[in-house]
């Protein structure tokens, strides 16, 4: 596959017009024409539908875009991966995680670990779990921070903490006083919930079938903290594990425990080969201890 085209695609993708990627790359606008179709003629489909000199992303040219975008976000920092190689600079640090766990978790260790060392370098990336394991196993991260169960055959994974699951409400909600919250308790509340496709949308879906019910979500998210704003702004209540309270702010919602032995577990997720370097090793054991304070903290199980 031709990099020049992708990265022409990408442009389009992000620019909006053939005329302006194609002036970004100092192409002729029928040049460029012709790069797209030959990489469209390539996939074996249209990454656009042409509408009276517009072009409009087709379904599968959105899906083929955020999978190229991670090809060439890797691509785009070989020269700084090789700056830094070519400085013997060992003193570097590239990792990824899930959103909810960037307040709470990562951003503390991340602190702790630039003060011991000013020199080290760090780069700090925010993603979903299916670009997560995707982008680490590639190699274009060190290490990764995010939720279990893993799916990808060339990542490794180690726990670092199991949590609760929580019913988090707006404050002053009539049941935020309570210790526990049982599903009966939530009958008649508005529940806003991830999509149906997404695993933890299946998790929450699991706990009322165990009892033999059925979720009706009024509204549905992509996100855990998507949710987590609806209900802070005032609409009903989400189901999830304890770090979508954090992630909001101190004071924006309450949680109540949910009576269930579902647990959210969470993980480091590595590549399957190779060797943890120390800088690496160190920032776990930052996470490891951010974590145990978080838990002590709030009172977790």
């Amino acid at each position: 596959m031709n990099l020049k085209a992708l990265q022409l695609f990408s442009s389009i993708m992000s620019l909006g017009t053939l005329s302006r990627a194609a002036e970004a790359h100092f192409l002729s606008e029928s040049a460029a024409s012709r790069q797209l179709s030959v990489l469209e003629t390539e996939l074996g489909f249209k990454l656009f539908s042409r509408e009276k000199r517009s072009l409009i992303p087709t379904p599968q040219g959105r899906k083929f875009y955020l999978e190229a975008e991670r090809i060439l976000y890797g691509l785009n920092d070989l020269p700084e991966i090789a700056e830094i190689i070519k400085r013997e600079q060992k003193s570097s640090l590239r990792l990824i995680a899930i959103p909810r766990l960037v307040r709470p978790i990562v951003s503390p260790a991340v602190a702790r670990i630039c003060n011991e060392d000013p020199e080290l370098q760090v780069k700090v990336d925010v993603q979903a779990m299916r670009y997560l394991q995707r982008w680490v196993a590639g190699f274009q991260f060190h290490i990764g921070v995010g939720r279990l169960p893993a799916e990808h055959p060339s990542i490794v994974t180690r726990k670092f903490c199991s949590l609760p699951t929580m019913v988090a409400l707006p404050r002053g909600h009539r049941l935020a006083n309570r210790s526990e919250l049982t599903l009966d308790d939530l009958e008649g509340e508005s529940v806003v919930s991830l999509l149906k496709d997404t695993h933890l949308r299946k998790n929450i879906d699991s706990i009322y079938q165990a009892e033999g019910r059925t979720l009706r979500a009024s509204v549905e998210v992509s996100s855990s903290y998507s949710a987590g704003c609806i209900v802070a702004s005032g609409f009903g209540i989400t189901i999830g594990d304890p770090f979508i309270v954090p992630s909001l702010g101190k004071g924006e919602l309450e949680h109540v425990p949910l009576k269930t032995d579902f647990r959210y577990d969470f993980a480091f997720f590595e590549p399957a080969q190779g060797q943890l370097l120390e800088t690496t090793k160190l920032f776990t054991q930052h996470v490891e201890e951010v974590t145990r304070e978080y838990i002590q903290e709030h009172g977790f199980e």
